[in-house]
């Protein structure tokens, strides 16, 4: 079926059918395959304006999976059939295709074919430890999740916002909560198995959530010409919602990514247009305790007052709710 495909590029050069056929398989279906077979990060597809070429490809792959299943059709015949164009004809164009029927029945064949291909190269639902956190969790009881889940919920029903930001939505338990009270939601999670949870969630329940996979630490930034092709996902999301999420997200920015309180309320009020949602967790949680790991010096008298001081000039305490576990969470508005 390449052949054909190739030869009908040929025949009509100008169709724009053919070449986002083309442009798919570069940026699609050909990072799927490499993901597949030699793990390469997808992440690394974003810095090919046109995607991968068959050649490039070729040359990374072993023997045995040029020759395989997944790799013969889409690269190890592209490469052989580059290896042996003629440059000399390779501008010359020749009559279009003639008969409209025939050109129409190879490409629904071969779009039938190519979307077969994609599916088999998707990468396998996988789990992680933080794509079974809600089943896994212990330091919170039923009635502790439950009142959170309320408290949360009752803040959803008062503010009514149109535009929601789920930072580090985990499983998508609370993107889910502000979906169904009517919002859009954007939910950011850094876990590939996570994030592909919240993605496969909302297909099937149809709600409205965006699912971006990224990491809020280390935002995807501006790339191609003039750094202007793909816009810098912070840029994207700046005073965009009327309310940000964040729960059970601080301690992790501040232990794991040693980023100040200040410096994550400088960026959350850049993002918000009214309201900020935090859950506190205090330093004798036990998940606090355990990312801390011996630094005690530096972040053991950590308090919600620090919290407060570093919203100072940016928002303003609307109220609080103190959960039995000793964690917190708190409604802020905007200055």
């Amino acid at each position: 079926m390449l052949v054909d495909v190739i030869s009908f590029e040929r025949r009509d050069p100008n169709s724009s059918i053919w070449l986002a056929y083309g442009q798919y398989m570069r940026t699609f279906l050909l990072p799927l395959l490499m993901n597949q077979l030699l793990s390469w990060p997808l992440e690394l597809s974003l810095f090919k304006r046109d995607g991968y070429e068959p050649a490039d490809l070729y040359q990374a792959l072993s023997p045995l999976q040029r020759f395989s299943r997944k790799a013969f059709w889409p690269i190890t015949l592209p490469a052989w059939l580059e290896k042996r164009k003629d440059p000399n004809t390779a501008a010359k164009s020749a009559a279009p295709a003639k008969d409209p029927g025939l050109v129409l029945h190879l490409l629904k064949k071969t779009l039938r074919d190519l979307r077969r291909r994609t599916q088999r190269a998707l990468p396998a639902s996988a789990a992680s430890h933080w794509s079974e956190y809600k089943d896994t969790l212990t330091h919170y009881t039923a009635a502790e999740s439950a009142a959170k889940r309320q408290w949360v919920q009752g803040v959803f029903d008062e503010l009514h916002p149109a535009h929601v930001l789920d930072i580090g939505a985990n499983t998508g338990e609370f993107s889910t909560l502000a979906a169904n009270a009517g919002s859009q939601v954007v939910a950011i999670e850094r876990d590939a198995a996570s994030a592909e949870r919240i993605f496969s969630m909302s297909r099937e329940t149809r709600l409205d959530i965006q699912t971006i996979h990224a990491d809020f630490a280390r935002p995807t930034p501006a790339v191609g010409w003039l750094n202007s092709e793909n816009t810098a996902l912070l840029a994207r999301l700046e005073d965009q919602f009327d309310l940000v999420v964040m729960l059970a997200v601080v301690h992790h920015l501040l232990l794991m990514e040693q980023i100040p309180l200040p410096a994550i309320m400088a960026l959350v009020h850049r993002l918000t247009r009214r309201h900020l949602l935090i859950e506190w967790v205090p330093v004798a949680d036990p998940m606090f305790q355990s990312l801390m790991r011996g630094r005690e010096d530096l972040y053991g008298s950590l308090t919600p007052e620090d919290l407060l001081n570093a919203c100072n000039g940016r928002f303003t305490l609307l109220r609080h709710h103190m959960l039995d576990n000793g964690r917190a969470l708190y409604l802020f508005e905007k200055i």
